[in-house]
């Protein structure tokens, strides 16, 4: 007669020891599941490396968890692409002549021998606690006993692997980054080695090979920069805010730009930490117009135009850019025009990034009437118009 198990209500309170039994009898049925399948013991080892990586790398910042997760992803490619060729050799290759019985001996094969050991089953002095007050339920808890010692072995060779396919990874960026056909380091070696590399040199390692697989650079610090003839210029942030498009002019603005691009084709890279997963679909570029002078009236209400220096107002007047990201690098955005050939005529502008204004000047001779302001100064306020005249 077989024993009859009291059944588990899930409403109410489970024994520890109940759950103890499930779960062993959960991560046995997975066991039985990869043990005949290599390929799917790989995946199950491949995903306890990412999540054991989540867990090591918890001190570190956004950036170095995503470097270290894509320095584990290509030694994953790598591991199974070399597994996957050796399962196909080894379906491909003929099976093991056998002897006949009573026949001679065959001759002893080309290659080595490898002698191996059978491990010690666990001893018999492990304690388990009773599960059931049966004593029917004596062998179950023994089977669930071996089935936990037997996951516990597997853990521990799912670290030993990690370790090995954290190496690899350091191991193959490194190669790849110099250029040298240097021979790889032995299983042994690899184990030894942290599974966590140093934080400064996976940076490093990591920003070299974003840098080679661009066709420009790339900046280092967090800011707004100009890409012109493959050249980075780091644009400043006017302490006037962009004022919305509705208000023709802004504030006066006293200081001269401090970046000037050798001419209009320019692209722009955006380095902001705070556009991750809020990234605008476009940018504008508005028009700074130089004031090049006032019309001012006496006592008498005689008019006269006097010359003005060092003064700038942001338009309403924009050019409207696109974005898009740049592979690789999800805290970059590349700023570009949607028709390659435009050119931004010469002049002045603020690329408006919200509220923030980041100046630079087209070199060359400004032509385009956007760009020059005469202001009138009267009794009752001050007026902005188009220069009649250059």
């Amino acid at each position: 007669m077989k024993p009859e198990f009291p059944a588990i209500d899930q409403d109410k309170m489970v024994s520890p020891h109940a759950q103890e039994v499930e779960f062993a009898l959960i991560l046995s049925r997975m066991i039985n599941t990869v043990k005949e399948d290599p390929a799917q013991l790989r995946l199950s080892i491949y995903e306890f490396a990412r999540a054991r990586l989540q867990i090591d790398t918890s001190w570190a910042d956004e950036t170095e968890r995503e470097r270290f997760s894509a320095a584990l992803e290509t030694a994953i490619q790598g591991v199974e692409q070399f597994s996957s060729r050796r399962d196909e050799k080894e379906r491909l290759q003929p099976p093991t002549p056998q002897l006949a019985l009573g026949g001679s001996p065959a001759e002893p094969p080309a290659t080595s021998m490898v002698t191996i050991h059978q491990v010690n089953s666990a001893p018999k002095s492990v304690v388990l606690k009773e599960v059931y007050s049966r004593p029917e339920a004596e062998s179950i808890a023994q089977a669930q006993t071996r089935v936990l010692l037997s996951t516990l072995a597997r853990f521990a060779i799912g670290i030993l692997l990690f370790g090995t396919v954290a190496g690899l990874a350091i191991y193959s960026q490194r190669t790849s980054l110099l250029g040298t056909s240097a021979r790889a380091p032995s299983p042994a070696t690899l184990v030894a080695k942290p599974a966590i590399p140093d934080p400064a040199q996976q940076s490093l390692v990591t920003g070299a090979v974003s840098q080679g697989s661009l066709p420009f650079p790339l900046p280092t610090d967090y800011g707004v920069y100009a890409l012109n003839d493959a050249k980075l210029s780091e644009l400043n942030v006017l302490q006037e805010q962009v004022p919305d498009k509705r208000i023709a002019m802004s504030t006066p603005i006293n200081q001269s730009s401090r970046t000037t691009l050798p001419d209009g084709k320019a692209r722009f890279v955006v380095f902001r930490r705070d556009l991750v997963g809020s990234a605008p679909d476009r940018i504008e570029v508005r028009v700074v117009a130089r004031v090049v002078r006032a019309l001012t009236f006496d006592a008498k209400g005689k008019a006269s135009f006097t010359p003005v220096s060092d003064a700038w107002n942001i338009r309403n007047l924009s050019y409207e850019f696109r974005v898009r990201p740049i592979s690789g690098n999800p805290e970059m955005l590349m700023v570009q025009a949607e028709n390659p050939d435009f050119v931004l005529p010469a002049g002045r502008y603020v690329l408006a990034l919200k509220n923030q204004g980041y100046d630079f000047t087209v070199a060359g001779k400004v032509t385009d009437p956007s760009q020059c302001l005469e202001r009138t100064d009267a009794a009752n306020g001050t007026f902005y118009s188009d220069c009649q005249k250059q």
